[in-house]
């Protein structure tokens, strides 16, 4: 049963209270919902209160499905450019842009905004790997060892040899060093289906085969890209999760402010880097399914990794009732085996987006207990713009929150039996197949 004790004209009429602005002359009513909407974006990522239920259908020979793109998805990716430059207006005192269009002073212009929010998404894409995108694209005729890939690419996370007769086959990370050791004259003995994929000894984004292929075929690839060019004018989706994308903003605050010239102010800079890094953190084991269930019948999520080395040939079994599920990152599920016409449902039960408040009729989705420390947090965000004393001084209301969020945590843990590897679906792939290991524990530079 959803709360109905406070409506959001209540919930901001507190706000500008506690700011004692009641008739909202420094803090409009626009600006302090802005507020609002980021704290239950950020509680949510900190805390994963919100849970939801999505479900689709399959469809005939697909395995693989983006979750946020999904008819009935409660992951959506709705936060465009024009909505954080708007929120970046605010923090620096400016007045938001309309579109492409800057009306503010000459501190900044549209273009920075857009040129931090953009770096820093990517960034974030790069640090986290959380999004990723399946594709599939000819094998130039062989023998040819390696291929350039898009110049988007940031890491390849697992690639699969396709045949001309439409076999697939895994291909596994490896390296030239290793291929060597194992099978000298390798890349002079060309076979099918290829074994690895390389991109130790390439240029940048660019793959290898080891070894190379015999006949022509295909290569399907999950990669993680950078993201779409931002455009205010047009407006672009960001293309991450709505519930982190607070991160990206404290990350373009932090480049605004490093800015030399009048615009530079080095203590809050450094606090939105503080901020930005705690957010990545957040963000790397960010989960998206807690449960899945095919056609009712409730089914065990692995990692892709697992799905390839225990059961190799998924992808070639004959279509039918699929028996399992898999995720290769936050958005990607993959389904096994194929799907024949079915349909056959896909329910999932998610980490969904937090349900933000829009109209002042909305009520506040939050129990009693916690909404204090969330006044407290969008208190905390509104006297960003004071700077100085005023908005250090205030950074013990953030740590009620995250505190608040500790206890959350807590509480669930000490109910559920197994929280962790409930909570942990969406990262094992991570865990299986490391994007990055600790230079002190890997070999080179």
């Amino acid at each position: 049963m959803p709360y109905n004790y406070l409506q959001l004209s209540g919930l901001l009429a507190q706000l500008a209270e506690r700011l004692d602005d009641p008739g909202n002359l420094y803090w409009s009513q626009s600006e302090l919902l802005l507020y609002v909407q980021e704290t239950f974006r950020t509680w949510q990522a900190i805390s994963g209160y919100w849970r939801g239920r999505m479900t689709f259908n399959t469809l005939p020979g697909i395995t693989y499905y983006d979750l946020p793109s999904q008819l009935g998805s409660i992951i959506p990716y709705t936060l465009k450019d024009t909505d954080l430059n708007t929120l970046l207006a605010y923090h620096l005192i400016e007045t938001p842009p309309t579109g492409g269009t800057w009306t503010g002073t000459d501190m900044f212009s549209i273009d920075d905004l857009t040129r931090a929010l953009e770096r820093r998404r990517n960034q974030f894409l790069v640090e986290t790997g959380m999004v990723v995108t399946r594709s599939l694209f000819n094998w130039p005729a062989p023998p040819t060892p390696s291929f350039g890939l898009a110049d988007t690419t940031i890491d390849v996370r697992r690639a699969a040899w396709v045949s001309a007769a439409g076999k697939y086959s895994t291909l596994w990370r490896s390296d030239e060093f290793g291929a060597s050791t194992f099978s000298p004259g390798w890349n002079n003995s060309p076979q099918d289906p290829p074994s690895a994929y390389s991109i130790a000894a390439e240029p940048p984004v660019t793959l290898a085969l080891l070894p190379p292929p015999l006949n022509p075929g295909q290569v399907e690839l999950f990669s993680v890209l950078a993201g779409a060019p931002l455009n205010p004018a047009a407006g672009v989706l960001l293309g991450i999760p709505d519930n982190l994308a607070w991160i990206v903003k404290w990350g373009a605050l932090a480049d605004l402010l490093s800015k030399a010239g009048q615009a530079e102010d080095l203590q809050r800079a450094g606090y939105c880097e503080q901020r930005w890094r705690e957010g990545i953190n957040i963000a790397r084991i960010h989960t998206s399914i807690v449960q899945a269930a095919i056609n009712g019948v409730i089914s065990e999520t692995n990692a892709l990794e697992s799905l390839d080395a225990y059961s190799p040939g998924w992808e070639n079994t004959a279509p039918g009732l699929p028996t399992s599920v898999a995720l290769s990152a936050w958005n990607m599920l993959i389904v096994a085996g194929p799907p024949d016409a079915g349909p056959y449902s896909l329910q999932l039960d998610v980490v969904q987006n937090a349900p933000v408040p829009v109209l002042l009729t909305d009520y506040i989705q939050v129990g009693r207990e916690e909404l204090d420390v969330l006044i407290d947090y969008m208190e905390h965000l509104a006297f960003f713009k004071m700077g100085g004393d005023d908005f250090l001084g205030s950074t013990s209301l953030y740590d009620r929150m995250l505190r608040m969020g500790g206890i959350h945590n807590e509480r669930l843990k000490a109910s559920v039996n197994y929280v962790e590897p409930m909570a942990d679906r969406a990262v094992r792939e991570e865990i299986l197949t490391p994007r990055r290991v600790p230079i002190e524990q890997g070999q080179g530079a």
